[in-house]
């Protein structure tokens, strides 16, 4: 029986049953296959993963959750004159490339990104991936004009070159940013646009930081292990741009910072002093230029923004 032969109405609830592997394997049969599968199948989300190997799957699984003793079919393919071998997981909407170059890995996920209709993906990325692959891919992904959702880096190594492409890629990153890996003290990122992303997140050390290019972002947590080179001027600086801007961020935190940096940090930010609590806290009010009341404050060695009413709630509040 030819699949291919139905109409494209009967397709599209067939195509509905079918999960990522049996979606993928359509694709392969033809440049037609391909086609009729993007006009006919839902949108979807897949979770593209950059490590030694090269995961695509679909859903909303990451690697942790991964089967411990999975069902696997390995397929030697010719795709576009190129022999590649995937492995397949039978119930885990899973297409592996274990061992494959870059190039390789770029001509599937070109492939994939291409077929499958107004996809949204979460892109990973661990060590020991090469920093050229990910920005390539990223490139490639903001060419196609794919929804990137979400964005985890934990690699090292990279030159100041190719941190500095990577990020450029991430502006158009929607929901999330994750940076776990230490960049060098003398790197300093400046963006050409802002990040859209509501959440960022960046653990160890954000000396190559400028706040500014961030400050769209809605949710900021920095639970660094490396103490901030940043003086409370810059903070005074950053905060009063902040409150006099339009942007959507109504959370930080930042760890690794100096009690004693705190009133120069918020200094004449407030007409009402600061207070603080019969613990290691202390905190000034204060209201943005659109009338919205927010609190910048200190508890041990993290300084806060948040809204008043969430500071309200906080446990060092009594």
């Amino acid at each position: 029986m030819n699949l291919l032969r139905f109409p494209l109405v009967v397709l599209t609830e067939i195509f509905k049953n079918l999960d990522f592997r049996e979606k993928f394997l359509i694709t392969l049969l033809s440049e037609r296959a391909k086609n009729t599968l993007k006009l006919t199948s839902a949108p979807t989300h897949l979770i593209i993963s950059l490590t030694d190997e090269f995961f695509i799957h679909a859903g909303p699984e990451t690697l942790e959750v991964m089967p411990s003793n999975p069902t696997v079919e390995t397929l030697d393919y010719r795709f576009k004159g190129e022999m590649i071998r995937f492995c397949l997981h039978r119930g885990h909407s899973r297409v592996i490339l274990p061992g494959q170059s870059p190039r390789k890995q770029l001509m599937l996920a070109h492939h994939v990104l291409d077929t499958f209709r107004k996809p949204t993906i979460s892109v990973e990325c661990y060590f020991p991936a090469l920093p050229t692959t990910v920005r390539d891919f990223m490139k490639m992904a903001n060419q196609q004009k794919v929804s990137i959702e979400s964005f985890e880096y934990n690699l090292g190594g990279a030159s100041f070159e190719f941190i500095s492409r990577i990020l450029d890629e991430c502006t158009e990153v929607t929901d999330s940013i994750k940076i776990y890996s230490i960049f060098p003290d003398n790197f300093v990122y400046n963006s050409p646009r802002p990040f859209k992303a509501k959440n960022l997140y960046v653990s160890e050390t954000i000396n190559w930081m400028n706040l500014k290019n961030f400050v769209n972002c809605r949710h900021i947590d920095l639970p660094v292990t490396r103490k901030p080179n940043r003086t409370p001027q810059s903070w005074n600086t950053f905060f009063r741009f902040w409150l006099d801007s339009d942007s959507p961020l109504e959370y930080l935190r930042c760890c690794k910072v100096e009690a004693s940096d705190f009133p120069l940090m918020v200094d004449g930010l407030s007409n009402e002093g600061i207070q603080r609590d019969s613990g290691d806290a202390e905190w000034i009010d204060l209201k943005r230029r659109d009338g919205s009341e927010f609190v910048i404050g200190r508890v041990f060695d993290r300084v806060f923004i948040m809204t008043k009413r969430e500071h309200s709630t906080s446990w060092w509040i009594r």
